[in-house]
């Protein structure tokens, strides 16, 4: 349970969720929804839409967490489809019986149920593209169909082992850097790595260990230990102070 908490807080905090949310929001309050505009003041309108939404944002996370921990853990693209289209469903009765309560006395435009529907499941799917970009490194790609390096780490690397960066290791002074056409040592820092490897989506998962979301193929514990298997054979272990990051991912 405190994992799904911390989870949830993770969630809500994201770059992503505060600039949409707060993005929203905004455009809520100044132009007035659902008649409001010309019924509600501005202060009146940000009194009840800012907090309304924000009740909205947490039961749409609280939806989308449990989709992608519980019921599509490994498939996220689908559990980000099947959490807009479950919030699309549940949230329109919430917000069209709060409405009536919280703008009363305004003459009120009417949306029917699956106009609102639709609303709230186009918002949800653009969050969820927006976050999915960003995990993603979506610059990174760019830079690959280019023809260039996605990072600075690849540049130390001769060109025929050069390819996407599924893991990186600490070994005494050197690290090394498994790539998708082989390992490569190099005489480098750990956290000089981890800053070159950047904008390639991944994470540190224990003091020796770095790992690339993508090169993620399962989790598998051992008693109280963690290890995630990657795609390319190797296993990798998972440390207490950095589980919290796979818990955010929902894949424990």
């Amino acid at each position: 349970m405190m994992g799904f908490k911390r989870a949830l807080v993770v969630a809500l905090c994201s770059r992503v969720s505060i600039i949409f949310w707060t993005l929203l929001t905004f455009f809520v309050v100044i132009s007035g929804p659902f008649g409001s505009y010309h019924s509600i003041d501005l202060a009146r309108r940000a009194l009840i839409f800012v907090p309304t939404l924000g009740l909205v944002m947490l039961i749409g996370t609280l939806i989308r967490l449990l989709v992608s921990q519980w019921i599509l853990p490994s498939a996220p693209r689908l559990a980000s489809l099947g959490a807009a289209l479950v919030a699309a469903t549940l949230l329109p009765p919430l917000v069209l019986a709060l409405l009536p309560q919280l703008l009363g006395g305004a003459d009120l435009v009417q949306l029917a149920p699956l106009e609102l529907a639709v609303l709230i499941l186009g918002i949800f799917l653009a969050q969820a593209a927006l976050e999915a970009q960003e995990g993603q490194g979506a610059s990174a790609d760019r830079a690959v169909a280019a023809g260039a390096p996605k990072h600075r780490l690849l540049h130390r690397i001769e060109p025929a082992r050069r390819g996407e960066v599924l893991a990186i290791s600490v070994r005494d002074h050197y690290v090394d850097v498994q790539t998708g056409k082989g390992t490569v040592s190099l005489l480098l820092r750990f956290a000089d790595a981890m800053a070159e490897v950047d904008p390639q989506a991944g994470l540190q998962v224990h003091r020796s260990y770095w790992v690339a979301w993508e090169a993620i193929e399962a989790v598998e514990r051992e008693g109280v230990k963690l290890y995630l298997k990657l795609r390319h054979g190797a296993r990798v272990p998972v440390s207490k102070n950095h589980r919290y990051k796979l818990e955010a991912r929902g894949l424990i």
